[in-house]
This record gives structure tokens, C-alpha cells and sequence, in this order.
């Protein structure tokens, strides 16, 4: 049974390990609805490691020492939280994904970095219904796929996870430009996205 990994290989890792749990467990909160320790707990915790972590950068003796003391406590904020997750998944390889964490084993062969999606494309599902249809090259180690969608022009995507290739996509706007990407999520958490596909709502 899968469970969440909470060890990382050095300090870069730590640090981009614990920023990737701290945005996808707040991105997907209605799966984790009372984390242990709180992500305030974690917040507080990785930007204090930020900080010494670019203190060290110049090798200061005192910084350096500073920098390991701040990522004994990150790392055990993560460790507490990988068993929480634990419990919320029941060995769910998804739901552990979800959390941004990396599950401890999969039934998948190991690719490495997650490869970045071919071929979205767009279909009007009907005229007047304002429902997009959004269909793209499929990827068999992939657990989910992250649909992203905004308006054209503006800075924030909204995002919907989903466990196909293929989404329907309602509630848009009519007449209105938005764009589209994807990106599978696999063993590897970081996502790696489509290129961007511009559709009019119709």
C-alpha cells in the first residue's frame, strides 16, 4: 500500500518538497479539511527555512548551522503531515499526489520527470450551451490530470482535477476567449503544462 514519502535528499529538495505540499494541500483543501499539524504550522515553518536557507548561501558558520537547525523542524512538520495524509489516503496513490507529497511505492514503471502533454484540443460540445469539451493525448502512469482554464488576458488559472483524458467543461461565458492547458501528474508531483490552446465560448 502506498504511503506518503516525507524524506528528501538535501537542502534544495527540502525546500521544494515542502513549498509543493504547502501549495497543493492549500489548492486541494476540501480533500484535507484539518490537517496535523495546520498549514499555518507549515507556512510558518518553510518560510522560516527560506530565510535561512538564503542566509547560508553564504557560508556563514552560524547561518549554515541556523540553516540545518530550521530544516530538523520543517522536516518534522512534513514527517507529522505525511501521517495525516496517510490516514485521508488509505493508501490512495492520488489522493497522496494530491497532497503534494510522493507516494512511497506505485504500480507504475518509474519515468523520471513528467512528460509535458501533446495534442489539446478543443470541441464545442453544442452551440449556445457555453460547454467546452477538452480532449488530450493520453499518458498511462499518469494518476490525474490537472485541467487549467482562464480567461484570455487575465493572470489567474482556475483548475479542476480529473481522472481522464477527456473533460467536459461547463459554466464558461459565452462569447468569451479563454485559454486552456493541461498537465498529467505522475510520480513526479511538479506539473509539467500543454502549451496553451485559445478557444472562443460559443
Amino acid at each position: 500500500m502506498a504511503k506518503p514519502v516525507f524524506t528528501s535528499k538535501d537542502a534544495t529538495q527540502l525546500l521544494v518538497y515542502a513549498e509543493q505540499i504547502f501549495l497543493k494541500m492549500t489548492e486541494n483543501a476540501d480533500l484535507f479539511a484539518n490537517p496535523v499539524p495546520n498549514l499555518a504550522t507549515l507556512e510558518m515553518s518553510l518560510n522560516a527555512y527560506r530565510e535561512a536557507y538564503a542566509e547560508a548561501i553564504f557560508r556563514d558558520k552560524r547561518a549554515v548551522i541556523l540553516k540545518a537547525q530550521q530544516g530538523e523542524k520543517l522536516q518534522d512538520v512534513i514527517r507529522r503531515l505525511s501521517h495525516y495524509v496517510e490516514g485521508v489516503a488509505g493508501g490512495d496513490e492520488a489522493i497522496i499526489v494530491a497532497a503534494g507529497f510522493r507516494p512511497s511505492r506505485s504500480s507504475h514503471v518509474s519515468l523520471g520527470r513528467t512528460p509535458k502533454p501533446e495534442n489539446l484540443r478543443i470541441e464545442h460540445i453544442q452551440v449556445g450551451s457555453g460547454k467546452i469539451r477538452l480532449r488530450v493525448n493520453s499518458w498511462r502512469p499518469a494518476r490525474l490530470y490537472q485541467y487549467e482554464y482562464r480567461k484570455k488576458g487575465m493572470e489567474t488559472w482556475e483548475y479542476l482535477m480529473h481522472t481522464k483524458s477527456t473533460l467536459e467543461l461547463g459554466h464558461l461565458d459565452m462569447l468569451e476567449q479563454y485559454e486552456f492547458r493541461v498537465s498529467y501528474i505522475g510520480s513526479d508531483v511538479m506539473l509539467n503544462y500543454s502549451d496553451i490552446v485559445t478557444a472562443w465560448v460559443i
